[in-house]
């Protein structure tokens, strides 16, 4: 007898394991490990679509066993290198290995499987060996490149394209994981550069159905190829995969905002190591994380030398001060672009009433209100909106700082003649055409331009280095550093508002050195990087308690936080105890949620973050 071991694509905690079906006779030649089945499931025995995970002789289970209804999918959808992935991902986060096959496999498209295999792709039923059976010591390096993106010979992307071109050229595959759709695009530029494209297949949530499926067999089946995309490729198929190439870890777009809340950092750390394979992480500025790993001597820091850009500190809290708008208005004049770098969006990034002079703030969160790009109130935090009226009876406001759209309002009216060009994440401006041309964006909207910007202005840095969040200054390092690879070979770069030793270190653009100086201050205090912050998020207070109360007798290796946020319970744990608390969290969890008696039909009860930066 033939036994096909099956897993479903849920977040429910009782379908995170494989269920065992017996394999008919008619279907033992073509079912293979990774195809979709068609199976009974339950008492009602109603048919529900699995993955085969195994193949046996026999099962473990001692009773009966159901056989599988039918073959759903023509071909292979699943390597087993993805499935080992997902079980060590669910392990490290806590999460079910059902959540992360929805990442690691997109929707199916019938059609375009249909002509997938129509056009002569039968698909592979053999499994791919990977590179964990070679006897070598894959390399991890954190890669410095060219300051300047206008340095095309040291551009990250044409870093990466460079070496993926002798690499598919052996028949060895590389992944390559993008924050968002800027880099997504300027990727692509490179590959067309390297005639790389019909070696490349790209994963992107923003993709058609057909598309993304198509896509997905492609990879799935073949190899020497390069596969590239944004988050979710971190999960993609990727055959005989030789080198991961990571950029720009420290983009919050990296971050899953559902449940398991996994990082592509960390994903592809742990995939590198369960496939044997090289990773390469490319930034002009490290995250916290990277910095440690550098440390420890994990990563080999390797830094492109290449050319700087003249840097200009000014110690006024003025966004322009008189000698930087006369540095905009000759730079305008010489018909050279300009671009200025806000923090916030919108026409106020806070506001103040008139009457009481008191901050206005959400009366449900405590968070400041700002006008949108629309001139509504609105609450920074919870997005409620508001009206201008104040408690205090006052029923006018004055902004405490000018937003990205009433800057570019603002230096339109200073500048009739330039072309001003607002970017942020609601313009999706990517380059611009006109040499003369005054942008004003927001951190990671920049455009680029043709031969770089002749002048950047980072106007608020102070107020971005003020940021009270754990992550502040490494944040704010990564957005600057961006936008200081926008300028020209000969341009300026001028940071508003600093002084002091990060002063120093930026008058040489070495971003390194300040999110290295954080890292081993935080790690002193014992904060990520070098320990982890686990949330504990209920659904109701009772339940809560209990977990609370579970958690203070069964697990002595977490240390309590406090914190402020709603039905939340925060602890410190070290990584190297993060399996062990993992394993023994979830059955917690899991009995918990089981004997609630004030949970709602169909409701979650607990929510887990294994490393939450934002609660502290």
């Amino acid at each position: 007898m033939e036994i096909a071991s099956v897993v479903f694509n849920s977040p429910l905690p009782q379908l995170n394991k494989p269920f065992d079906y017996s394999v008919p006779e008619r279907l033992r030649s073509s079912l293979a490990f990774g195809m979709q089945v068609s199976v009974p499931f339950g008492a009602a025995k109603k048919p529900k679509i699995g993955t085969v995970v195994a193949l046996e002789e026999s099962s473990s289970y001692l009773g009966t066993l159901a056989e599988i209804s039918g073959i759903v999918s023509a071909t292979p959808v699943l390597t087993k290198q993805q499935y080992n992935l997902c079980k060590e991902v669910a392990l490290r986060q806590m999460g079910q290995i059902g959540e992360l096959l929805g990442t690691a496999v997109p929707k199916r498209s019938v059609r375009a499987e249909a002509l997938y295999v129509k056009s002569g792709h039968q698909g592979s039923t053999v499994a791919f060996e990977t590179n964990s059976s070679l006897q070598r010591t894959p390399t991890r390096r954190y890669i410095t490149p060219g300051t300047l993106d206008s340095d095309s010979q040291n551009h990250w992307a044409s870093l990466i394209a460079t070496n993926a071109r002798k690499l598919v050229e052996t028949g060895r595959s590389v992944l390559v994981v993008l924050p968002d759709f800027r880099e997504l695009d300027t990727f692509e530029r490179a590959l067309q550069s390297f005639d790389l494209m019909a070696h490349s297949v790209r994963q992107s949530s923003e993709d058609s159905l057909k598309d993304r499926w198509t896509n997905h067999l492609v990879a799935t089946n073949q190899v020497g190829v390069i596969v590239y995309g944004t988050r979710l490729a971190s999960f993609a198929p990727c055959n005989n995969l030789e080198t991961i190439y990571l950029v720009d870890d420290g983009d919050e777009s990296h971050q899953e905002q559902g449940s398991p809340y996994w990082h592509s950092r960390e994903v592809l750390l742990q995939r590198s190591q369960l496939e044997n394979c090289n990773i390469e992480i490319i930034s002009h500025s490290p995250s916290s994380e990277v910095a440690r790993l550098c440390e420890i001597g994990y990563l080999e820091h390797v830094v492109i030398k290449s050319a700087k850009p003249l840097v200009r500190i000014t110690s006024d809290t003025e966004r322009v001060d008189q000698e930087t708008y006369s540095l905009i208005s000759r730079t305008l004049s010489d018909n050279k672009p300009v671009l200025i770098q806000i923090a916030n969006l919108g026409y106020a990034s806070a506001l103040a009433c008139v009457k009481c002079k008191e901050i206005r703030r959400c009366d449900s969160c405590q968070g400041t209100l700002w006008l949108d790009p629309s001139k509504t109130a609105r609450c920074r935090n919870c997005k409620k909106t508001f009206t201008i009226q104040c408690p205090c009876g006052g029923s006018s406001v004055k902004p405490i700082s000018l937003g990205s759209n009433a800057l570019a309002e603002q230096l339109a009216r200073s500048f009739p003649n330039a072309n001003i060009v607002h970017s942020s994440g609601l313009e999706r401006v990517t380059s611009i055409e006109s040499a003369g041309t005054l942008v004003i964006a927001t951190p990671g909207a920049e455009p680029t331009a043709a031969n770089g910007f002749a002048l950047v202005v980072l106007a608020d840095s102070l107020t971005m280095l003020g940021v009270p969040k754990l992550r502040g200054l490494e944040m704010a390092c990564q957005k600057w550093s961006n936008a200081v690879a926008k300028s020209s070979k000969d341009g300026l770069v001028v940071f508003v508002g600093l002084s002091g030793t990060i002063a120093q270190q930026l008058r040489d653009l070495n971003f390194t050195a300040v999110v290295r100086d954080d890292m081993l201050e935080r790690s002193e205090l014992g904060l990520p990087p070098s320990t982890r912050i686990l949330s504990l998020t209920a659904s109701n207070q009772h339940d809560l308690s209990r977990i609370s109360s579970s958690i203070e007798e069964q697990l002595v290796e977490l240390s309590p936080i406090p914190t402020s946020v709603a039905n939340t319970i925060v602890y410190g744990y070290s990584i190297a105890s993060g399996s062990d608390v993992a394993t023994k969290l979830r059955v917690l969890v899991n009995s918990v949620s089981k004997s609630s008696k004030h949970k709602l039909p169909g409701q979650r009860v607990l929510f887990v973050n294994m490393d939450d930066h934002k609660v502290i």
